[in-house]
C-alpha cells in the first residue's frame, strides 16, 4: 500500500526549521545547578530523535520536562512510546505507581502521528516535587508504521498572551486551504528560546477536529482554538510555534446539525456565556459536540471553548447550549471587555446516534427563586412512562419578553439503585446565573424534561 505524505504546515516556521514567530523578550530558566538533563538517543540522520530537552518547575509547584520529537526517517511513524526517568540525588527513582517506586514512566508525545520531516513537543508533568529534581532522562521506547495524507491546513490572526499569573494563552485559527475536507487529529503549542529549544508545551482539544473545503460560505473551513500551557519564567511574550497532525478527508458531513446564537454575555461570577439552539435536521436523536469562538474588534481570537449538548437532540427538534469554558476570557475583565463576536459550530466528527430511547416527561410542583443575576429552578419529576430510564435531564432556559433565549442550564438525575422506576420521583435544582448588567424583571423559564430509556 502506498502513503501519501506531505510536509506539516508551522505557522511562521519554514519545513521542519524551528525558527518561531512573535515578539517580546525571550524567556529564561534558572534550573537548579545540580540539575542535569540528557537525552538518551543521539540525533542520528535517518533516525526517531529527540531533541532539546527542558526542565522547570512552573509557578504552582510541577515539574516539567519538555522537548521536541523529530522524525529523520523515510516512513510515516505513529504509536509513539517516551520514557521518563526522574531521580534524587542518591540516583532514585522519584516516580510511583499505586504508591510504590517505578523506574520510569511512559507518556506519548502531542502528536500521534509523525510523517518524515515532521516534530512534535512532548511534555511530562510530575506533581510530587518539594524541589526542583536533581537529574531526568527521557528515552524512546517504542513506534509503529503508520500512514499520513495531509492536508494543506493554515494557521491565522495567531497571538500570544501572557495573564501574569503563571500561564500563556495561544489563540487563533486554524484554516482548510485545499479543495477537500480536513481531519485534524492533534494540534499543541509552544513557546521557545533564542535557540528554538522548547520551553514551554502543551495540546488542546478546543477546536473543531473537521473541517469542510475551503471556501465554506457557512464558516466550516476553519476553527476557532485555544492553547495554554505555563510560564516557565519569563516576560513578556516569547517566540511561539504550534503543530499539527491533519489530514485530507474526502467527505464531511455538515447538514445533520445547525447551531443559532441566541445570546452572548458575561454573568456576575465572570464566566461567559455563549447561548443558543442547536437544531437536528435529521430522523434520528443525535448529540453533538459544540465549539464556540469569541473575537475581538479586528477578527483576532481572544478565546475558543466548548461543551457537549446537555441531551440528545430529538429528531427534527432543538435543545438550547450554553458553552461557558473560556480559560482566558473567564474571571479576565480586560480580555472579556475586548469581546465583540462569538461564533459556534457543531464538529462533525462528534455527531453521534442515540442508541437508547428517549421519552418527554414534566416536571411538577416547580418553583422559581431570583436573587438578582441568580435563578434557582426547583421541582420534582416523575417517571410517568413504563419503561427504566438511565437518567432524566432537565433543561431549563430562561426566555426574554420577545420569548428570545437569554440563558440556560440542566441538571441529570440519575438513578438511586439500577435504574429510575416507572412511577419514580425526584427531586431537581437547577441555577442560572444571568447577565448581571440586564433587567431580568421580564424574563420568564421553561423546563425540558428528557428521559433516556433503558435498554
Amino acid at each position: 500500500m502506498s502513503t501519501k505524505i506531505s510536509k506539516l504546515v508551522l505557522t511562521c516556521i519554514l519545513a521542519i526549521s524551528l525558527f518561531a514567530c512573535g515578539k517580546g523578550p525571550i524567556p529564561t530558566t534558572s534550573p537548579n545547578p545540580d540539575q542535569t538533563g540528557s537525552v538518551s538517543n543521539t540525533p542520528v540522520p535517518g533516525d526517531l530523535v529527540l531533541k532539546n530537552t527542558n526542565a522547570f518547575m512552573d509557578k504552582f509547584g510541577t515539574y516539567r520536562i519538555v522537548g521536541m520529537l523529530v522524525n529523520n526517517t523515510n516512513y510515516v511513524l505513529t504509536g509513539i512510546k517516551l520514557g521518563v526517568e526522574i531521580k534524587d540525588e542518591s540516583g532514585n527513582s522519584l516516580l510511583k505507581e499505586n504508591g510504590s517506586p517505578v523506574p520510569n514512566a511512559i507518556f506519548h508525545p502531542m502528536l500521534k502521528t509523525l510523517a518524515p520531516g515532521e516534530v512534535s513537543p512532548f511534555e511530562y508533568s510530575y506533581d510530587n516535587a518539594s524541589s526542583l529534581p536533581p537529574a531526568y532522562d527521557v528515552k524512546i521506547e517504542g513506534f509503529q508504521s503508520g500512514e499520513a495524507n495531509r492536508a494543506n491546513l493554515t494557521a491565522e490572526n495567531v497571538q500570544i498572551s501572557d495573564n501574569g499569573s503563571g500561564w500563556y494563552y495561544l489563540t487563533g485559527e486554524l484554516v482548510n486551504k485545499g479543495p477537500q475536507g480536513v481531519q485534524i487529529n492533534d494540534l499543541a503549542g509552544a513557546v521557545l528560546d533564542s535557540s528554538n529549544n522548547v520551553l514551554s508545551a502543551d495540546w488542546t482539544a478546543g477546536y473543531v477536529t473537521q473541517l469542510t473545503p475551503n471556501g465554506d460560505p457557512a464558516g466550516g473551513d476553519r476553527t476557532p482554538f485555544e492553547i495554554n500551557f505555563p510560564n516557565p519564567g519569563g516576560n513578556g511574550t516569547p517566540p511561539w510555534s504550534l503543530y499539527w497532525d491533519a489530514d485530507v478527508l474526502s467527505n464531511v458531513e455538515t447538514s445533520l446539525l445547525t447551531t443559532t446564537i441566541t445570546n452572548g454575555y458575561v454573568d456576575q461570577n465572570g464566566a461567559q456565556h455563549v447561548v443558543g439552539w442547536v437544531l437536528n435536521h435529521s430522523n434520528q436523536a443525535l448529540t453533538a459536540r459544540i465549539v464556540s469562538g469569541l473575537y475581538g474588534e479586528s477578527g483576532n481570537v481572544l478565546d475558543a471553548g466548548y461543551s457537549n449538548t446537555a441531551t440528545s437532540i430529538p429528531a427534527g427538534g432543538s435543545i438550547p447550549f450554553n458553552i461557558i469554558n473560556f480559560s482566558y476570557v473567564d474571571n479576565n475583565r480586560t480580555q472579556a471587555s475586548q469581546v465583540r463576536t462569538f461564533t459556534s459550530q457543531v464538529d462533525p466528527a462528534d455527531v453521534n446516534p442515540v442508541n437508547n430511547k428517549i421519552s418527554i416527561l414534566e416536571a411538577s410542583a416547580e418553583t422559581l427563586q431570583k436573587d438578582g443575576a441568580s435563578w434557582t429552578v426547583n421541582g420534582t419529576i416523575t417517571n410517568t412512562s413504563d419503561q427504566n430510564m438511565n437518567s432524566i435531564i432537565v433543561v431549563v432556559s430562561i426566555m426574554d419578553a420577545l420569548n428570545n433565549l437569554v440563558a440556560t442550564d440542566y441538571t441529570t438525575i440519575f438513578p438511586t439503585n439500577s435504574v429510575i422506576s416507572p412511577g419514580e420521583t425526584n427531586a431537581y435544582s437547577v441555577l442560572i446565573y444571568l447577565d448581571p448588567t440586564i433587567d431580568s424583571n421580564v424574563f420568564t423559564s421553561t423546563t425540558s424534561v428528557i428521559g433516556e430509556v433503558s435498554p
